[in-house]
């Protein structure tokens, strides 16, 4: 945080959102709500068809806003990508035991493409290791093994400068 943040607890007793970071740690916590099985394939399927829907539209390649991420999950211009690992990765974690291979598959393209220099696939492969930590976090908040401001406070240190 800055300076400059005022932070607010709200009633449900999350802070409020500051910067890009903040805004995207309470969007990850509402994604761990569904409990369940059915709900966990639903958010699974809502967030790859999230990743989908912005290959089409281009979404994935221009450049979000990510103050308060940390520099190495969005160095060399992976802005956009890392907001399509995080939902794809996580989303194949919701899909269980077909979702865990795929995401798996992927990485390993990141890390043959980051053996061979390639600066951008090393920021991706932070990325996916950034993710599959999110997604445990947030299979925790589905089972109900812990609280909203947990998975939030979890999230933050996953992903905060």
């Amino acid at each position: 945080m800055t300076g400059v943040d005022v932070v607010v607890a709200g009633k449900d007793g999350m802070v409020s959102e500051r910067t890009a970071c903040d805004r995207l740690v309470r969007r990850l916590v509402s994604y761990g709500e569904p409990e369940g099985v059915c709900g966990r394939l639903g958010m699974g399927v809502f967030l790859l068809r999230r990743v989908y829907e912005g290959y089409l539209s281009g979404k994935a390649m221009r450049e979000l806003p990510v103050d308060g991420i940390k520099g190495g999950l969005v160095a060399h211009g992976q802005a956009g990508q890392f907001y399509r690992h995080l939902h794809f990765l996580i989303g194949c974690r919701f899909l269980g035991w077909p979702g865990i291979v795929a995401s798996w598959f992927m990485h390993q393209v990141d890390v043959r493409q980051a053996a061979t220099g390639r600066m951008e696939s090393a920021v991706e492969i932070r990325d996916n290791v950034a993710a599959f930590a999110c997604a445990e976090v947030l299979l925790d908040r589905s089972r109900r093994r812990i609280s909203r401001r947990e998975a939030a406070e979890r999230l933050r240190e996953i992903l905060a400068e």
